[in-house]
């Protein structure tokens, strides 16, 4: 195969474009090619198209980045004033809108295909939510979920994993609400094998990914010492670090 990574080569002007209107999205998808790196070494799998795929996956929310809640800022979400549906319609279509991106820009169809796929059926539950409220729980789920079908290949459950975890741990970890990374993985993925997304995985697969992505998330958000602030408090004088 040609030299893919010069798709996410920081000088490409795609990725710089990429990471000047979604700024969120871009840092979100680094680090979900970080992960699916470390996944797929593990796997056997491709570790560059696994990596492409990862940090390629959402560059379709640069035509609306502010539709999504990553690029958002002083809390002003664009979802408050519009009805569901329009929600929906605008979030879900971010598929395609990468598909259309890569084709662009000549990424590989096999890149493609497994970012295709890595929303598989998926429920939108943050939008079905809102639409349970908003016509007092008279809603179809179905008529949420993604219209991109089930995943078929296991690099597209690999990124479809990731992907979810990597959001949802980070945004915890920003409201000070990750209690253990390893539940919210375990119940992530359970969820998943429960509505039938990740059926071409093997029981041994699955086991695989769930010791990786434990290892790497604690890596990814754990809590590291303000050493300043504890030199201070050694020293007995009070302060208030930074911290981070």
């Amino acid at each position: 195969m040609a030299n893919i990574m010069k798709y996410i080569d920081g000088s490409n002007p795609m990725m710089e474009r990429f990471k000047e209107v979604a700024p969120g999205t871009y840092r979100h998808c680094i680090n979900v090619g970080q992960l699916c790196e470390s996944v797929a070494k593990e796997l056997s799998l491709d570790v560059e198209v696994m990596q492409v795929a990862g940090t390629l996956h959402d560059i379709g929310k640069c035509n609306n980045p502010m539709w999504f809640s990553e690029n958002q800022e002083h809390d002003k979400n664009p979802h408050d004033d519009v009805d569901p549906k329009v929600s929906f319609e605008i979030i879900s279509r971010h598929v395609a809108d990468s598909v259309m991106k890569l084709v662009q820009m000549g990424v590989p169809t096999n890149i493609i295909h497994i970012i295709s796929e890595h929303h598989g059926d998926t429920i939108i539950g943050s939008i079905h939510n809102k639409a349970k409220v908003k016509y007092n729980g008279d809603t179809i789920v179905d008529n949420y979920r993604y219209r991109s079908g089930k995943p078929t290949t296991i690099e597209s459950c690999v990124l479809m994993l990731c992907d979810v975890i990597e959001a949802t741990c980070r945004s915890l970890h920003n409201n000070d609400k990750l209690v253990s990374s390893r539940d919210t993985i375990d119940s992530i993925i359970n969820k998943h094998i429960d509505d039938e997304q990740l059926d071409v995985l093997t029981i041994g697969d699955i086991r695989i990914i769930k010791k990786v992505l434990n290892k790497e998330i604690d890596s990814f958000f754990h809590k590291r010492v303000d050493y300043d602030e504890e030199a201070k408090k050694a020293n007995g004088v009070a302060g208030g670090g930074s911290g981070e």
